[in-house]
Formats: C-alpha cells, sequence, structure tokens
C-alpha cells in the first residue's frame, strides 16, 4: 500500500470545491465523494482518482521517508551491497591476509613442517 504526499500535487487553490456543478469532477467516483470533497487542488484529486481507479484506498502521508519502505528501494539496497560492498571487503580483507602471508614467510623463511621434539 501507498500513500499520497499533499506537497506533490502543489499548493491548496484558496476556494477549489470538488463538488461543485453537481460534482462534474468527480463524474464516475460518486459512491467515493466524501474521501475526493477533501482534495485541496486539481492535482489531488486526480491522483485521488487514479488510486481509485487501480482499487486501492486513499490514504495520506506526511512529508517523509515513505518511498523507502517500497520493495524496489529494498532491491536496490540489496543489490548495492551484493555487488559492491561485499566484493570491496572481500578484496580488502584477502589483500590484507596476503600481505601478513608475505611478512610470515619473510621473517620465518620457507615454511617447513617441523617435530616439536626434535631439533
Amino acid at each position: 500500500m501507498s500513500c499520497l504526499y499533499a506537497s506533490d500535487y502543489g499548493p491548496p487553490e484558496p476556494g477549489f470545491d470538488p463538488l461543485t456543478d453537481s460534482g462534474r469532477l468527480i463524474k464516475g467516483f460518486e459512491a467515493h465523494s466524501a474521501q475526493l470533497a477533501r482534495a485541496t487542488n486539481l492535482g489531488q484529486l486526480q491522483a485521488m482518482e487514479r488510486v481509485l481507479q487501480r482499487g486501492g484506498d486513499i490514504s495520506w502521508c506526511d512529508q517523509g521517508y515513505g518511498w523507502v519502505d517500497d520493495p524496489p528501494v529494498h532491491a536496490l539496497f540489496a543489490a548495492i551491497v551484493a555487488f559492491v560492498i561485499l566484493p570491496y571487503a572481500a578484496w580488502k580483507l584477502g589483500a590484507r591476509f596476503r600481505v601478513r602471508l608475505a611478512d610470515l614467510a619473510a621473517v620465518r623463511g620457507p615454511l617447513r613442517l617441523q617435530h616439536p621434539f626434535r631439533k
């Protein structure tokens, strides 16, 4: 379910009433006239009608980041983690591990397995 942001459709128009002229602006949506009467400008009214055409419920959100909870955004963040952050972290850790192995080999010389009790 998504919600509408009032600021996306412009400022309120003084004197705007969607029910004037016998409801000419809400023709076809008479059953929802109480909800559509709350529109403060033509842009809001048209957005509300589009939601009703899709069979949704009209809900208004406060200005904020509601779009972050949409599935495409979650998919984008997952893709960034999978294809950017994890490969970078693996590369950095691999480079650090290789450097430590090289330092260890330089200090100890070639790796030789020795029995702990033999000299």
